[in-house]
């Protein structure tokens, strides 16, 4: 129901990177239906307002609350995104 809402905030921003947080803003973001622990880490493209915008789905908040250990996991995705926004990407 709010997606168009969504969507149209993406074209307004014009994001370089969305962080996706958790499977269920995954899976309705990216129209997939994998599990977030497949989903995380890996990029992804979306197409919003006629441009691609990369993706990276990463564990919810409150999973890291209960589940500390994750959060190793999930720095490394934080990690992934802030190399992508400063452009030190690694050549893959």
């Amino acid at each position: 129901m709010c997606r168009p809402f969504l969507e149209r905030q993406m074209e307004l921003v014009a994001p370089d990177v969305v962080l996706l947080l958790g499977g269920a803003a995954a899976k309705q973001v990216l129209g997939v239906t994998e599990g977030i622990m497949r989903l995380r880490g890996r990029w992804r493209e979306i197409e919003n307002g006629g441009r691609a915008i990369r993706t990276m789905a990463t564990l919810h908040p409150a999973y890291l609350l209960r589940t500390p250990a994750a959060k190793r996991q999930a720095w490394r995705d934080l990690q992934a995104v802030r190399a992508a926004l400063d452009g030190n990407e690694p050549k893959s």
